[in-house]
């Protein structure tokens, strides 16, 4: 897993991330953060001779030595750090239970993150813990758009910014993308209302699955329900009885699982299905609950 904090990045949390980088921050906040600390500054390229041509190049405020990305032309609009952090200050006023715990630069301050904790997101029911988080991300190298998405990872690292980049691309609501251009400033102002309808949707989840958690079931059950979704009433190859008796393996010896309820058998296929099987289909982890529910 590559982390990508170069040194002239850095990462600062509230705790310490996997790749022990971390600048722990008791009093981490959008005014008081690396971003805060630097910002980019376009500066027009020049030729030899002094002529300007209609590029730009970014640079790093604390040092102009330090070209961030690669040129653009006027059709590409940067959006600053000062830009970033005022956008997630807007969107998140007002709204109750949001934590930041994390916030940095990574690849050469190439792209900047930003993750805050929901901590309505943040349940125990049963064994479980659900950690949910608010995350937002921009690129001064242009490879990504201004970004925001909920999901259960915290941007710590290269690695992370790239998969919650990824999560920004789902259909349901809970995500969006604002692209580098003249009409940015615009675009970022409709993020508020879709960060309260996710905020909206995390409560919804976890009413459903406590519900579900309150439903008895037992092991004959489960794998009847694995069978009937992934058998689809036909008689099973040997692969897909393989996957059944891991489901219902997992229905008591999952994470937090105790093979007792209808819960559990949601956890045991989130558990296969996102962390077990192989391939790069990330859909899968979301087509065979939506079969199961």
């Amino acid at each position: 897993m590559a982390h990508e904090i170069t040194s002239i990045d850095k990462q600062q949390g509230t705790f310490q991330a996997w790749h022990g980088l971390t600048e722990i921050i008791e009093n981490l906040s959008l005014r008081n953060n690396w971003l805060r600390q630097w910002d980019v500054t376009p500066r027009k390229m020049t030729l030899i001779d002094g002529t300007e041509t209609p590029y730009s190049m970014l640079v790093a405020s604390d040092d102009a030595k330090i070209q961030i990305g690669v040129p653009f032309a006027d059709s590409y609009t940067p959006i600053t750090n000062a830009m970033f952090l005022d956008v997630l200050g807007e969107s998140t006023l007002g709204i109750d239970g949001l934590n930041l715990d994390s916030i940095g630069s990574v690849c050469g301050r190439g792209k900047i993150f930003a993750s805050f904790k929901i901590s309505e997101g943040n349940r125990t029911i049963g064994n479980r813990t659900f950690e949910t988080y608010l995350n937002f991300g921009s690129s001064h190298d242009k490879s990504a758009p201004f970004w925001f998405n909920t999901s259960n990872t915290c941007t710590v690292c290269a690695n992370t910014f790239r998969i919650n980049l990824t999560a920004e691309k789902s259909k349901d609501g809970l995500a969006g993308k604002v692209r580098h251009t003249k009409n940015a400033t615009i675009g970022l102002g409709n993020v508020s209302a879709i960060i309260e309808k996710a905020m909206g949707a995390q409560a919804e989840f976890n009413a459903i699955f406590a519900s579900l958690d309150s439903m008895p079931s037992n092991e004959d059950n489960a794998k009847q329900i694995f069978a009937g979704f992934i058998g689809k009433g036909e008689e099973m190859a040997t692969r897909s009885a393989n996957q059944v008796d891991r489901l219902t393996s997992l229905f008591s010896t999952g994470k937090g699982n105790r093979g007792e309820t209808l819960g559990d058998v949601f956890s045991a296929v989130t558990d296969y299905y996102s962390h077990e099987s192989a391939g790069d289909d990330r859909m899968k982890q979301f087509v065979i609950p939506r079969a199961f529910v």
